[in-house]
């Protein structure tokens, strides 16, 4: 039997199924015998249209074709999920999604929603740039490197690492490649787990996403010893830079700073960040020149009702992105500058 007759039949039995027990048992048999033909050996053509049949992508093809017959059938919300991998989502954003209301940039569809916005700084009269996002499956946060491989020698623009994403809106992460050491994992799979050889650092934050979407906040050390005891299946995406801003809804202690050994954090420096509000709810910051120190930065994302904040690579390095474009004003230069990955959002339509 065909996917597209399992379909078919899964809408005819559960629209004349009367009871609520025979819509259930028809549902509960068809997603059995979806799930089978997973693991049958029927031509990719015939099971998933001529996509590649790697275990991430038959999943997320599966989990859409039944979220799509369920909301045909019954009053079920459509959670479409991409693959969890290194691939950038095959559809590019509906540029007719994308608006302007109240001077913010905005893009929605039914599985994001973003708002872009500007504000002038109380502290210091600086741009502030703000990403207001909500996503329905945690699969639609990803990340990107330059030339599309971590192991790459080259680093790219930001906008040109975006702009081969298909992504909704982005920023600049932890720019990896400028430094050697760190935990980052991606999808469960570590591909850089390395201490520092500065003899005066203690630690460094790191910042892990589980499956759920929701942010974590570790002592690398701490992280690395997880790893090694219980693996990292647990971790869709980890970034290191830090220091941790918002943990447990607490702005982070300035005095606990004086040996954090990246970001310069008593600097009035140009700054980049990324909060969890919510489930599912994001917000990405850039804030620009003259720039502040750290520790107000963590004021800053309060402020916006992140529970979780995450300083990344500032400066030069932060850059917010938004319909291909860069929406923010570099700090220093003005110009972007060469890096070695983005994170960004992406539809899942």
């Amino acid at each position: 039997m065909t996917m597209e007759k399992l379909r078919k039949n899964l809408k005819k039995n559960l629209r004349n199924s009367v009871s609520t027990k025979k819509r259930l048992y028809f549902m509960i048999l068809s997603l059995v015998l979806i799930f089978m033909l997973n693991f049958l050996a029927f031509s990719p053509s015939t099971v998933v249209k001529q996509i590649s049949m790697t275990k991430n992508i038959s999943s997320a093809y599966l989990n859409n074709e039944i979220n799509t017959i369920l909301s045909e059938t019954t009053d079920a919300e459509v959670v479409r999920m991409l693959p969890y991998d290194f691939s950038a989502p095959k559809t590019k954003p509906d540029k007719n999604n994308f608006f302007t209301e109240d001077k913010k940039t905005c893009y929605k569809d039914s599985t994001i929603e973003v708002t872009c916005w500007k504000e002038v700084s109380k502290i210091n009269k600086a741009e502030v740039c703000f990403a207001d996002i909500k996503i329905k499956h945690p699969s639609q946060f990803r990340r990107q490197w330059a030339n599309g491989d971590y192991n790459s020698n080259k680093t790219q623009y930001p906008t040109n690492i975006f702009r081969l994403s298909n992504g909704v809106v982005g920023m600049s992460s932890d720019f990896y490649k400028f430094r050697r050491f760190g935990v980052i994992v991606q999808y469960g799979k570590v591909i850089c787990d390395r201490r520092s050889t500065n003899s005066r650092q203690k630690y460094l934050d790191v910042l892990t996403i589980d499956y759920n979407g929701d942010f974590h906040i570790w002592n690398d050390s701490e992280l690395s010893e997880h790893i090694r005891q219980h693996g990292a299946d647990d971790i869709m995406l980890s970034f290191t830079f830090g220091p941790a801003l918002i943990r447990d809804g607490v702005p982070y202690d300035p005095a606990v700073e004086k040996d954090y050994p990246l970001g310069e954090p008593y600097m009035r420096s140009g700054r980049a960040a990324i909060g969890q509000i919510g489930k599912l709810h994001y917000l990405l910051c850039t804030f620009g020149v003259p720039g502040l120190q750290r520790y107000r930065m963590a004021e800053v994302m309060a402020e916006k009702n992140c529970t979780t904040a995450y300083n990344l690579d500032g400066g030069q390095s932060g850059t917010m992105i938004i319909k291909n474009r860069v929406y923010n004003k570099i700090a220093y230069k003005g110009s972007e500058r060469p890096m070695s990955d983005v994170l960004y959002f992406c539809s899942a339509e």
